[in-house]
């Protein structure tokens, strides 16, 4: 008999764990964030890499983050046509052009009637929060943040989120319905589910600003050779002076570096805004133990004096080299 009560009070107390567990994570997306989520089925379309018989060979879902911009996780061939669908009215969208800068882009006709989404600040993600993804079957699927890596000197959010190859280049929501991410895979580890963040898609969307060219396109590709350089720099809009900056950085040395013994300098490309201060910043090359981490900061608090054109500041991507050295 008191076996039985026993088994009874602990499927109880199973029940009550669940209860409280389902009733927990619906609490974290809101009524409101669900509605973002649904509306952001409009700016999600399909890319697909054609071959010379209008064939597919390849293709990932991409989203607008600009009226004429799609960024996308499809690897980008310039001597293969695109398609992009849209995926609510089952229609397709003129493409202008493609290729890769920081993340593959596909740039299309203006579009009046679909909205560009919402970019979060992802530097405020952190390890388990809650993330939100449309699935390839179109249903809100829920994961966590499981890990914050670099990858080839670009940070990535490791997501619980199971991520097909239809799923790749769908956004990745926060608990309030707000992109802070792109979803990817990891090739060199097929099982791994990945996310770049919105401050690389942050960085995309200036593409086609004052001092924004489109050059290598060394984004954030796995086992994926950058395309070669290319000379053609009409899309370079030149300024009649480049930033400069006002102060000197002055990052802290790790303890781990220094314990170590590492030396060297970790380079940046920053985006200068119109008011001098720094928009985004984008790893080149970086060092070990903490320092490309203390350079980003210290990147992210220098002020400049902006690039000028025709007497108006205007936005411009500059180089930045911060040292290392033990003294």
């Amino acid at each position: 008999m008191k076996w039985s009560r026993r088994v009874a009070r602990l499927i109880e107390l199973t029940m009550i764990v669940a209860l409280y567990a389902s009733a927990t994570e619906s609490q974290e997306l809101d009524p409101t964030a669900t509605g973002r989520i649904e509306q952001a089925r409009a700016s999600i379309v399909t890319v697909k890499l054609l071959d010379q018989q209008n064939e597919t060979v390849s293709q990932a879902k991409g989203f607008l983050i600009r009226k004429d911009l799609v960024a996308t996780d499809l690897q980008i061939d310039r001597n293969s046509p695109l398609q992009v669908i849209v995926t609510t009215k089952a229609g397709t969208i003129r493409v202008i052009r493609a290729g890769n800068y920081f993340l593959p882009y596909v740039l299309v006709e203006t579009q009046a009637e679909i909205s560009p989404l919402n970019l979060g600040d992802s530097e405020r993600v952190v390890l388990n929060d809650p993330v939100y993804m449309l699935s390839d079957s179109g249903k809100i699927v829920s994961g966590r943040i499981t890990g914050i890596t670099t990858i080839k000197n670009t940070r990535a959010f490791s997501i619980s989120l199971s991520i097909n190859a239809n799923d790749k280049g769908a956004p990745v929501f926060d608990r309030y319905g707000v992109v802070i991410g792109i979803a990817t895979k990891n090739a060199d580890v097929p099982s791994a589910s990945l996310a770049w963040p919105s401050d690389v898609l942050a960085t995309l969307k200036h593409l086609g600003e004052p001092g924004v060219g489109v050059g290598r396109g060394d984004g954030p590709q796995f086992g994926v050779r950058p395309p070669p350089a290319t000379t053609d720099n009409s899309s370079v809009q030149t300024v009649d002076t480049k930033p400069v900056a006002l102060s000197k950085p002055t990052p802290r040395y790790t303890a781990a570096a220094r314990a170590n013994g590492t030396q060297g300098s970790v380079l940046l490309r920053v985006l200068v805004g119109e008011d001098g201060t720094v928009k985004s910043v984008r790893v080149v090359r970086g060092l070990p133990d903490g320092l490309t981490e203390e350079a980003m900061t210290e990147a992210r608090e220098i002020k400049f004096k902006p690039a000028m054109k025709d007497g108006k500041p205007v936005p411009y991507l500059v180089g930045l080299e911060i040292s290392f050295n033990i003294r």
